[in-house]
């Protein structure tokens, strides 16, 4: 439910970030433009452009030109992590700072090391640079200590070493000496160390691992997804919220769900959707973005609910649409009733006011109003415009209005 760059941004500003530089490239105008709106009360922004892409190094380097101060810690990190939690930064700035290293790297132990660039340590087990797999010598792909990708550093250690190292760089490449095409960051490592500076290496543990997941393709994206998922059920499951088959249901991020509600298979449960206590969703219903359930609304079989408010002990328990509604409290609503809120042009609200009966196949255009305890017969069309009074029952098509006598 949330743009990939957002999580990445959101776990910065959680982590105590005060601004973020976000280097963008291809499509750089959607997503500095999501970026904004995502982030836009929470974390300050400046979008630096790398185009053409040539490289980590580089895109660090285009970041600090766009910072003014010459001290203080920055976080480099990869704009493609869903997964990552303020936690496991907050944990690695922690370290930076409790043993005044010059720099901090993310690291992980891996059984099978293969692709990743290793960890040089000396005898005192501070870092002293990093080695790539190709470059790597037989006992160097022994080690199992790997670069995770993030890095803690202070300013006044990372420009000298990022200026020298892509001026060097940026020479090799124009004279054509054999190479990468492009300035990568990790090689900064061992200058930074070698100019006297403090580089550790911060653990993740192996149950945190899936915070370092990217995402290069749309099957690392269902991946992704999948882990983010869990973790989202398995709040709301340590909430007091029931949900029968967490394989099978799909809760976005900022949703709310109450105590003792009851998340049945299939349901699908849109960012930004309210829930109340002691409700039930599903199985296979849709709730969508600006959906309120009061408490104990039950939401059945193949109802779609979309931007709209429903009310206390109300009841929609089979093949629905309702959208822009505003119902009330002990409403029924029959099978197959739509609230039909689209004209083509623009939408409009249906209000369903407390006690009405909607009876099954009944079709609402909107906007019109149902009354307190007004009926509706099955495969009633209430109009455009209609105002059904209260205690009334609409019947026919299109529908009329058949005043029935109150007790009283």
């Amino acid at each position: 439910g949330v743009p990939l760059v957002a999580h990445t941004l959101r776990a910065l500003a959680a982590a105590g970030c005060t601004r973020a530089v976000v280097v963008t490239g291809h499509a750089a105008d959607r997503v500095e433009a999501v970026a904004s709106e995502e982030l836009a009360d929470t974390l300050p922004l400046t979008f630096v452009r790398q185009d053409p892409p040539r490289g980590t190094g580089d895109a660090v380097a285009r970041a600090l030109s766009a910072i003014e101060e010459d001290s203080g810690t920055v976080l480099i990190v990869n704009g493609d992590l869903p997964l990552l939690r303020e936690q496991t930064l907050r944990a690695m700035v922690e370290a930076h700072h409790g043993a005044a290293a010059a720099m901090t790297i993310l690291s992980l132990t891996r059984e099978d090391p293969t692709g990743y660039g290793r960890l040089l340590h000396d005898d005192h087990g501070h870092i002293t640079g990093v080695v790539e797999e190709r470059d790597a010598t037989v006992r160097e792909k022994e080690i199992d200590i790997v670069n995770g990708g993030l890095y803690a550093v202070e300013l006044a250690a990372l420009r000298p070493a990022l200026t020298d190292w892509c001026a060097r760089e940026e020479e090799r490449i124009a004279a054509g000496r054999p190479g990468p095409a492009e300035i990568y960051f990790p090689p900064v490592i061992g200058p930074i160390a070698a100019a006297g500076g403090l580089v550790l290496d911060h653990p993740l543990p192996p149950a945190d691992e899936d915070d370092l997941q990217q995402v290069n393709d749309r099957r690392e994206l269902a991946q992704a997804a999948a882990i983010l998922r869990d973790r989202l059920v398995a709040e709301h499951l340590a909430a007091g919220v029931t949900v029968v088959d967490p394989a099978q249901t799909w809760i976005e991020c900022e949703v709310t769900i109450g105590a003792d509600t009851t998340i049945h298979p299939g349901s699908i449960v849109r960012r930004g959707v309210v829930v109340g206590e002691e409700c039930e969703v599903g199985p296979n219903a849709h709730l969508r973005e600006g959906t309120v359930l009061a408490d104990d609304v039950k939401i059945g079989n193949y109802v779609e609910v979309k931007k709209s408010r429903i009310g206390r002990g109300t009841r929609a328990k089979h093949l629905t649409y309702l959208g822009d509604g505003e119902i009330g409290e002990r409403v029924n609503i029959g099978a197959g009733t739509v609230l039909a809120n689209y004209d083509g042009e623009r939408k409009s609200t249906t209000v369903i006011e407390d006690d009405a009966f909607i009876g099954s196949g009944t079709i609402i255009i909107a906007p019109a109003r149902i009354g307190a305890g007004a009926r509706t017969a099955a495969g009633a069309v209430v109009t455009r415009g209609s105002e059904i009074p209260p205690g009334s029952t609409v019947l026919g098509v299109p529908g009329r209005v058949r005043q029935v006598p109150t007790e009283g």
